[in-house]
């Protein structure tokens, strides 16, 4: 122990059961210890705390013993301090080339626990041992011969790193450019949407970086049902054989873990290897690689499979498996993505259907509600009509009857001047009765008492009338602007009153009955050719070209489009074309200005 404290014992060592011997030995003593695991490091920590002794190994990993005895000695803040050798090399040579080396001393392995303190206090005493003059020749030949060997052992280590270094490198590049491939195909592949496609594109590229002459990949069929798959037969991928569930191949494969790669001795030797000879996958002679793609809902279920084959001196290596893996990947999550999006596709197809009918339902419901108010206040309608022309029925008839009986007097007393005044007013009288009492006969009509059978009917008035009753009801909303223009006076034609005010009721239902309310309907009608003709036009939009086609063919809501905002066919205008078939008439609808033209024609029989 000196003043300052305690001496500092460097020792280095790259086995730590010898250093922690030392140390026990060492520190028992009184002595600060410090290690260093190889030479460099024991060099730079020398040069940091400046020990009193150093101890060191010969045999150690980089520089040798030897070698950083020679670089102690070199440096002059480190070159007087006592080295010795502490080492199993215990011949004479040995001994001589560490001093010649620049050792202070030489203490042989394995130390002796009894005499090795004593041995390191006597270095650090001042004993130093010395080489005699006629040795000194030989033992720094043998110090060179040590040194070129140890240089060459480092030289053919630094060769053989090398090597390997250039095979990762080429491993690497191999993998980047695998990589880079693989990253522009999954860019690629963004926007498919179809997993036999998928497979196929990814499958190809697969097959290609590795240059398999076979290949087959495996998947579980949506229903878990099967299992489907893909076959290069050398020239295409084509579909392969279904698989049952219970095939012996796959009965193999969940036997071994999921995420596994078999290949080369370890796949021969396994059943899984014969299972897929009988299938076809591998040939006798072949080497192949099997990589078994965990199902990512149950790690303990595989989801698919894909199968290698190449010739049996061109043995798959390890960079190409880990490409075939990346491969595997990405397709089993394109796949999974791609059906995923499918279904929610269909999903959110099937919701948008299902809202538009839910609106369409809705409308139906608006329009149920609004006929059925309509049908209650037409009840109601009928009902006051009904009463009304059974009070007015009476005054009519007595109206009739004293018109009859004035026109008889003024023909009696046919002297008198006033007579043709009088005429003219009697005509005027009966004239106001007949429109009185057609009125009448209409609100009988409508109230079911009469127009069952069929009579002669003035279409004119029939128009007349009907438009003034759907304006009365509310079928013809006050809003909408109606133009009437009826150029004949005295079409008359044989038939059932109630056939043809049907008739304009359902005309009149299309022409209002669109998403969007009409404005205006314009109603024409007119006689031509002993033929009686209606045009209807409105203005609310067009229907597509598609639904016109089917306006008049029976139950054509059932296959109509259901679009919001579109509009279709009124339902009625089957119904219309069935009535005016009774009548050898015809009709027909386009789309015309901002709405329909519906047009209708029948012969005056």
């Amino acid at each position: 122990m000196s003043e300052r404290g305690p001496l500092k014992i460097l020792y280095i060592e790259d086995n730590p059961i010898n250093w922690r011997l030392v140390q026990r030995l060492l520190k028992q003593a009184g002595y600060d210890l410090y290690w260093a695991e190889d030479g460099l490091k024991g060099y730079d920590l020398a040069l940091e705390i400046k020990p009193d002794l150093v101890l060191l190994d010969i045999n150690l990993p980089g520089l040798s013993g030897f070698e950083v005895a020679s670089k102690f000695r070199q440096h002059p803040e480190i070159s007087g301090i006592p080295l010795v050798a502490l080492t199993a090399k215990t011949q004479k040579s040995d001994r001589e080339t560490a001093l010649v080396a620049g050792c202070d001393g030489f203490i042989p392995k394995p130390i002796d626990p009894f005499t090795f303190v004593k041995q390191v206090e006597s270095y650090l005493s001042g004993y130093r041992e010395q080489i005699g003059k006629a040795r000194e020749g030989p033992a720094l030949r043998h110090f060179n011969v040590q040194v070129l060997e140890h240089l060459e052992v480092q030289l053919k280590e630094s060769q053989d790193a090398n090597r390997k270094l250039l095979e990762a490198q080429g491993d690497l590049e191999l993998r980047n450019r695998s990589l880079a491939r693989l990253l522009a195909l999954a860019q690629g592949i963004l926007a498919e949407r179809d997993a036999k496609t998928l497979l196929r594109r990814i499958l190809e590229q697969v097959r290609i970086e590795v240059r398999a002459q076979s290949l087959c990949a495996y998947r579980i069929h949506s229903s878990e049902g099967y299992w489907e798959g893909l076959r290069w037969n050398g020239r295409a991928f084509e579909d392969t054989p279904t698989l049952a569930n219970t095939h012996g191949f796959l009965t193999r494969a969940r036997q071994v873990q999921p995420g596994t790669i078999l290949r080369g001795a370890k796949l021969r030797a396994s059943r899984i290897w014969e299972e897929g000879l009988q299938l076809g996958i591998w040939k006798p002679g072949a080497d192949g690689s099997l990589l078994l793609l965990r199902d990512r809902q149950d790690e303990g279920e595989i989801w698919g499979f894909w199968a290698f084959e190449r010739e049996e001196s061109e043995p798959f290596q390890a960079v190409e498996l880990e490409v075939m893996s990346l491969h595997a990947s990405i397709a089993q999550v394109a796949i999974e993505n791609a059906e995923l999006i499918e279904n929610l596709d269909e999903s959110s197809r099937a919701l948008a259907s299902s809202y538009e009918r839910m609106e369409s339902a809705y409308q139906d419901l608006h329009k149920a509600k609004v006929e059925l108010s309509r049908q209650d206040r037409q009840v109601l309608l009928e009902d006051l009509f009904y009463k009304i022309t059974q009070r007015l029925e009476t005054p009519v008839l007595t109206l009739h009857m004293q018109s009859e009986t004035l026109e008889q007097l003024i023909r009696q007393q046919g002297e008198l001047d006033a007579a043709g005044d009088m005429t003219r007013s009697v005509g005027e009288i009966r004239e106001a009765v007949a429109k009185v009492e057609g009125l009448l006969k209409a609100l009988l009509r409508r109230a079911g008492k009469e127009g069952t059978a069929p009579e002669w009917l003035n279409l004119c008035d029939l128009l007349q009338q009907e438009i003034e009753l759907l304006q009365a009801e509310g079928a013809i909303p006050g809003e909408v602007a109606t133009s009437v223009e009826l150029r004949s006076h005295r079409a008359l034609i044989f038939g059932v009153y109630g056939d043809f005010a049907k008739l304009l009721s359902n005309l009149i239902q299309h022409s209002l009955g669109g998403p969007t309310p009409s404005q205006a309907l314009k109603i024409r009608a007119w006689e031509e050719d002993d033929r009686f003709h209606i045009e209807l036009l409105d203005e609310g939009g067009p229907i597509p070209p598609s639904e016109l086609e089917g306006a008049f063919e029976p139950f054509s809501e059932l296959h109509q489009q259901v679009v919001i905002g579109v509009r279709a066919p009124g339902s009625s205008l089957a119904l219309s074309k069935q009535l005016l078939a009774t009548y050898h008439g015809e009709i027909e609808l386009r789309n015309e200005g901002e709405g329909t033209l519906l047009r209708l024609h029948f012969p005056l029989k």
